[in-house]
């Protein structure tokens, strides 16, 4: 998953609004390795070390969205060495772990939150600003460190992190920074995102808002990026879903031609007029692959059958896949 590097600690200092002398967010933290971090696990029936560790990333996920925790901490801690974002679950699945005790726990927890955020991770780096906010898993509760690393986690593009941040910064009276991050947060084509803050605002104060929206229009994450990140995600959790439900969609293929089918497939139903969901998406993937197994050529989106059964609302996912394959076994040759 791709990462963005740190900011220099002059520039951090700066737009974090803290004074020189403080340690820079990385020095708050333990020093940790992959191997101390991560325990030792045993394959199961859903996940082992053989396995693409995007696939084993996409099974960790429906794992933890289904609550089934210790399959789901399995195959996420198998996936950690190449998915940074997988510490960020394993850390919600170790405070439920009633294996362990309250202090185990805490620890764990932190550690895999603190080991994502020196890899510059959003959702770790916001997970530490709700740890020093709340003063949770055994950690005192800092406010000052907790703003600092909502500000970094808002750098790195996460938007739940910026709308906070934006409210905190009204709230101290802050403006300026309010404003500039109102600006950072809107839409490339809207104007008036920032317009209600300043009927609130000095002439002095827009005008010091505009020069922090442009220090901070160079440093944030673009919305390009983080959409591209989510669409990495994506492909694990495509591809998990396919390799245990519909297995022979992949046969054939190594793992670097499997997994660049399916981004670029998923790329393609997402500007098809009929894709309106999820299943759509992973319908399509998997119906094209079959119908280019027949014929090499074949375009599904154009074909009006296969197009009615994705435009039949009434079909479940698994049904649109079912009747999507018959066609091609009748009809492609």
């Amino acid at each position: 998953m791709k990462t963005f590097k740190v900011l220099p600690l002059a520039l951090l200092s700066l737009l974090v609004g803290c004074a020189a002398k403080e340690p820079s967010l990385n020095d708050t933290l333990p020093k940790l390795t992959l191997q101390n971090v991560l325990p030792t696990v045993t394959a199961n029936e859903h996940c082992n070390a053989q396995m693409d560790s995007d696939i084993l990333y996409g099974i960790g996920f429906q794992m933890y969205e289904n609550q089934e925790l210790d399959d789901a901490k399995t195959c996420m801690v198998m996936a950690a060495p190449k998915h940074t974002r997988a510490f960020c679950y394993l850390s919600m699945i170790v405070r439920q772990d009633e294996q362990l005790t309250t202090e185990q726990r805490d620890t764990e927890a932190f550690n895999y939150t603190a080991y994502a955020a020196l890899q510059n991770d959003w959702c770790a780096e916001y997970g530490l600003y709700q740890t020093y906010k709340y003063g949770n898993v055994g950690v005192e509760a800092d406010a000052a460190l907790a703003t600092r690393w909502l500000e970094r986690s808002s750098l790195h593009g996460y938007p739940e992190a910026q709308k906070e941040l934006i409210e905190q910064y009204e709230e101290r009276g802050n403006l300026a920074d309010a404003y500039a991050w109102t600006k950072v947060m809107a839409k490339d084509d809207d104007s008036t995102a920032a317009d209600a803050l300043k009927k609130k605002m000095t002439a002095a104060q827009i005008a010091d808002g505009e020069k922090r929206y442009s220090e901070l229009a160079a440093q944030v994450a673009s919305k390009k990026a983080m959409y591209a990140e989510a669409r990495e995600e994506d492909v694990g959790r495509y591809s998990a879903e396919i390799y245990q439900e519909w297995p022979d969609t992949f046969k054939g293929m190594s793992s670097t031609e499997r997994y660049n089918y399916v981004k670029q497939s998923m790329y393609t139903a997402l500007d098809l007029p009929f894709t309106k969901s999820r299943g759509h998406v992973l319908s399509y993937i998997v119906i094209n692959r079959a119908a280019l197994l027949k014929k090499p050529d074949a375009n599904i989106a154009k074909d009006p059958r296969i197009v009615a059964i994705m435009d039949d609302p009434d079909l479940s996912v698994g049904e649109t896949i079912e009747s999507g394959l018959k066609v091609v076994e009748k009809f492609y040759r």
